[in-house]
């Protein structure tokens, strides 16, 4: 499958839940993204390692860890049907018994004893739209050896405003791709309770050709990553072209060891430059503001829980902010996903 610049994509990891085979199909052959974790777990794991696997999917991270000499390697994964997967792929490697899978969410997993390393993979395209600040602190805290090794190290987030006009005017039409049907933007508006299309984010490749200002950090998360997993972070860009600002890209950079980082921020699958299954995260604003070279744009960009939800792998992001020019307000956005 061939991705576009600026093509909207429903944003699979607000369907964390629905995951089916097309999509982990998808991360299989996603180049950035398998070239970066084989090499790095090479480097982290040792032989005789006991390793937990948190997110296994088809249990490809695992068959790597057992490459490279793991004694063992739980998986702990919560979607049945896909830990089947990973199951069959390690008896076919011919580690069955080296392999324990584990069908729960971790955090309701108990381990007979801690591990050596712990690898996971539980990465949204801005970094922490899948939840993993909380899950990650808990599995360090309780299933990791004090001196073990977690990959990633350190995963960090960045916001960039762009000028989008192609990905604006697709929203305002409605054109948002779908890998399959399973996933139905429609439905996704309805379950999140989004009455405004720009009151989402989108899966979409953005090119830096398209930034408005130079990236700027919006979250690091590393050491025991025991933070908030709330937050409020306030960011001024200094624009430098004139343009329309059609709303921001985010993505991450993730230290996966101190040897090899995983940097999706490029704009170029076919030169391994980005990732196909994870590609940016588009959030757009409701309405363009026309901007000049030296406009002032302040944004504050929040993430919170929902205050009613069945699932704890949903978050509420909002970006409201204004754009200024010599001190006086020139526009105002102000967009939210949900109560």
């Amino acid at each position: 499958m061939r991705y576009v610049e600026e093509q909207l994509w429903t944003p699979l990891s607000e369907s964390l839940l629905g995951w089916d085979d097309a999509f982990h199909d998808l991360m299989l052959n996603d180049e950035l993204r398998m070239k970066a974790y084989r090499k790095a777990i090479f480097e982290a794991v040792r032989p005789g390692d006991h390793v937990v696997d948190l997110g296994t999917g088809t249990g490809i991270l695992s068959q790597w860890a057992l490459d490279a000499g793991a004694a063992r390697v739980t998986g702990i994964e919560m979607n049945a049907d896909i830990l089947a997967l990973a199951v069959k792929r390690l008896n076919d490697a011919g580690y069955r018994d080296r392999f324990v899978p584990v069908n729960q969410l971790s955090y309701d997993v108990e381990l007979e004893a801690p591990a050596d390393v712990l690898v996971s993979e539980i990465i949204g395209n801005m970094a922490d739209n899948e939840n993993f600040q909380p899950i990650l602190e808990d599995a360090i805290r309780r299933f990791l050896k004090p001196q073990g090794t977690i990959l990633p190290r350190s995963v960090s987030s960045y916001l960039v405003p762009v000028a989008a006009a192609r990905s604006h005017r697709d929203l305002c039409t409605g054109r948002v791709a779908s890998l399959t049907p399973h996933y139905d933007i429609a439905q996704l508006y309805q379950q999140r309770g989004i009455r405004s299309a720009f009151d989402l984010y989108y899966d979409c490749i953005l090119p830096q050709e398209l930034y408005l200002s130079e990236p700027q950090q919006l979250c690091r998360y590393d050491g025991n990553w025991d933070q908030p997993s709330t937050y409020t972070h306030q960011r001024s860009f200094v624009l430098q072209a004139d343009g329309q600002f059609s709303g921001f890209k985010s993505y991450f950079v993730a230290e996966l060891t101190a040897e090899t980082i995983l940097d999706i921020s490029g704009g170029d699958v076919s030169a391994g430059t980005t990732s196909d299954s994870w590609k940016h995260a588009y959030l757009p604003i409701a309405s363009p503001i026309a901007i000049q070279r030296g406009d002032v744009l302040d944004v504050t960009f929040s993430r919170r829980y929902p205050k009613q939800t069945g699932s704890s792998f949903q978050q509420v992001y909002s970006w409201q902010g204004t754009i200024s020019r010599q001190g006086q307000i020139i526009g105002a956005f102000a967009q939210r996903m949900g109560e």
